[in-house]
């Protein structure tokens, strides 16, 4: 790809996609709770909360391809990477009560959720481009 370039990357579009992706990750995540999917712990809250994730930070991925075509990779990469600072930011200055100081997840439940979150947004940032590209119809019209 030739667009692929830290020019073409817009943090405008990066901070509207990510807020597009936790908005639909928390809908989907309350819609799970809501029909009974997902249970309070265990295994499968694991697996559900990932599948709200995924389907969230592909949305926000679709939303940046839809609306700006250029680099729909590096915008993903860079939508996840804003997740993490964020949730960085949240445990060295949220107290613990709050949510800072950690959450106490393992290690593979974190890095799985950023490596689901990067390959769900770059996903959906390519098949919006794709979309663009070619013509289809746009799921936001």
């Amino acid at each position: 790809m030739h667009s692929e370039h830290l020019s073409n990357l817009h943090p405008g579009w990066v901070v509207g996609a990510w807020l597009v992706a936790v908005a639909v990750t928390s809908a989907a995540f309350i819609a799970f709770v809501g029909v009974g999917l997902l249970p309070p712990e265990g295994p499968r809250s694991v697996a559900w909360t990932f599948l709200a994730a995924a389907v969230g930070f592909f949305a926000g991925g679709l939303f940046v391809g839809l609306r700006w075509s250029d680099a729909p990779i590096l915008h993903g990469a860079a939508i996840t990477f804003l997740s993490v600072v964020v949730w960085l930011v949240g445990i060295l200055l949220l107290p613990p009560g709050l949510g800072g100081g950690g959450v106490g997840l393992s290690a593979p439940v974190v890095l799985g959720m950023i490596l689901v979150q990067l390959t769900a947004s770059v996903s959906g940032g390519l098949v919006g481009r794709h979309m663009v590209r070619h013509g289809e119809a746009s799921p936001l019209d």
